[in-house]
């Protein structure tokens, strides 16, 4: 009872600085892209900006969100074994950088795609532009298509991370 109660409160921690990390990577790297393109030093000033941070924010958390389950099958598919705890720990730290670096380069890739889309939908419109000018209505539309995207991508993401997971191998009878 007491090694399932400390695996649980890990498995809080570790929800917690995925959700943290994710955000505040997000986070980082939009206002960069944001400041590079549009030369505003006052994003904050801005609803539009605030707005459309939002979406790609949520969902960024969105796709992440769904890390703690592979993330604890994993757990407890090292957990069965005689290793020690340091070198079960070790393992399933591994585990953590490959899926968090794989929902990040998914949800950047995801929303890249949203940048795309938008721009490719609308060819006489400067996004950036437009969102640094106050125009909500493109925020709130490029926030839109980014959870849309991520609703649709996070199951497939979540089946391709199980592919990582150490499940034991099961004998061929015959």
């Amino acid at each position: 009872m007491d090694n399932q109660i400390i695996i649980s409160v890990f498995e809080l921690t570790l929800s917690i600085l995925i959700g943290v990390l994710s955000l505040f990577l997000t986070h980082y790297i939009l206002i960069k892209i944001y400041k590079s393109r549009t030369n505003d030093e006052k994003p904050y000033e801005n609803t539009a900006f605030l707005i459309f941070l939002s979406g790609i924010i949520f969902s960024m958390g969105f796709l992440l969100s769904g890390l703690t389950t592979p993330l604890s099958s994993t757990l407890d598919m090292l957990s069965v074994g005689n290793n020690s705890a340091t070198t079960t720990m070790i393992s399933f730290s591994k585990y953590v950088f490959i899926f968090c670096f794989l929902g990040f380069l998914l949800g950047g890739f995801i929303n890249f795609l949203t940048y795309l889309l938008f721009t490719n939908l609308t060819t006489k419109l400067n996004e950036f532009e437009e969102i640094k000018n106050g125009n909500i209505g493109v925020a709130i539309l490029v926030s839109v298509i980014a959870i849309t995207i991520a609703v649709f991508c996070k199951e497939p993401f979540l089946v391709t991370l199980e592919y990582f997971i150490p499940y034991p191998e099961i004998p061929i009878i015959k």
